[in-house]
């Protein structure tokens, strides 16, 4: 399509040319054939556009921004030379074969009055284009610059969250374990449990790889097998509840993205393991909300973030610059409210 457009815009250009001249010889009352001024404006123009990637393939060669500015503009002043004597070379050929083809010879003159005539604005028209190639090629090269740049913050960005992952891994095995452990002094039945389930919820964990999302209902199940083992340490002293709104078990989300919030309730704000934790994912338009709520001992300002609560804010970041909100404050009724929204990410 281009290749079509470049030949028909010089026609088109010459042809609007041609008729310009046309309408000023009549406006001077200076009678012409028609045809002629179309010839000879559509000519030029088209021996102009043929020498254009010509103009293009030599300021590569001999760059602008080329040390030795002198010795460059010199370079450029002899392009500008040949450009113009293959111009008027070319144009004055082309016409003189029309002129054959209707059995007529073409008067062009004075040859070197022609020649200087067309040189001073050949002159003029090759420094626009080679402008124009600069400029072009200038902005290909910062253009390749920023995607470079992107490329490698995106893999930056990638391997971050990739470690980032990761740390979430070791925080929920030694939680886990620690409350095994707890756990085992008291009951050793129960520890036996905890511990058969801590293995499932591994073999499950690791059954997803280290992908950076999963799917939500995934992530659910887990998040549930991690609360069993938490009500079989507080036995009868904890009130869970997870609520999901129907329907977005397929949306993906960041992998362990909702447990470490879970753990820093059950951590922080029912440390003693008493009370009521509800968690709630929801659709809101175009984002999905979490909210985290325990009715612990509360939270006091300044809010400092530990290993799980860091993790979660950075990953956002990563995830989703300047698109996601994630917010820790006391609850309204006592205890602390976790609340955190990011784009719907659709299978």
């Amino acid at each position: 399509m281009r290749r079509i457009l470049y030949v028909v815009f010089p026609v088109l250009f010459g042809l609007y040319l041609g008729l310009n001249e046309l309408i000023g010889r009549a406006n001077a009352h200076r009678e012409i054939e028609y045809w002629k001024p179309i010839v000879w404006e559509t000519t030029s123009v088209v021996v102009i556009m043929a020498l254009v990637p010509l103009i293009f393939w030599f300021e590569r060669r001999h760059p602008l921004e080329s040390p030795g500015r002198w010795r460059t503009v010199g370079i450029h002043f002899l392009g500008a030379c040949a450009f113009s004597i293959v111009h008027v070379v070319g144009m004055i050929g082309a016409r003189e074969l029309i002129y054959v083809l209707k059995s007529l010879h073409y008067d062009y003159g004075n040859p070197w009055l022609t020649l200087l005539f067309e040189f001073q604005k050949d002159v003029i028209t090759y420094t626009i284009v080679l402008l124009i190639a600069f400029t072009i090629r200038q902005y290909k090269r910062r253009r390749e610059g920023e995607l470079l740049a992107a490329e490698l913050s995106r893999s930056v960005s990638d391997a971050r969250l990739r470690q980032l992952t990761a740390q979430i891994d070791p925080h929920f095995v030694f939680n886990a374990l620690n409350a095994i452990s707890n756990r085992m002094h008291e009951d050793v039945e129960a520890a036996d449990r905890m511990l058969t389930r801590l293995a499932d919820l591994m073999r499950a964990a690791y059954e997803t790889d280290a992908s950076v999302f999963v799917e939500l209902g995934r992530e659910i199940e887990l998040l549930r097998g991690y609360l069993v083992l938490m009500a079989e340490r507080f036995r009868g002293q904890l009130n869970i509840e997870v609520v999901v709104e129907p329907g977005l078990e397929s949306l993906r989300v960041p992998r362990l993205l909702i447990q470490p919030l879970v753990e820093n309730a059950l951590k922080h704000g029912l440390a003693e393991g008493r009370g009521n934790l509800r968690v709630e994912l929801r659709r809101r338009d175009d984002q999905l909300t979490c909210l985290v709520v325990d009715d612990g001992v509360g939270i006091a300002a300044p809010v400092r973030m530990g290993t799980g609560l860091s993790n979660v804010s950075h990953r956002l970041e990563l995830l989703f610059p300047a698109k996601h909100e994630f917010q820790i404050a006391p609850a309204e009724t006592g205890g602390t409210r976790v609340w955190l929204a990011f784009p719907v990410v659709s299978t």
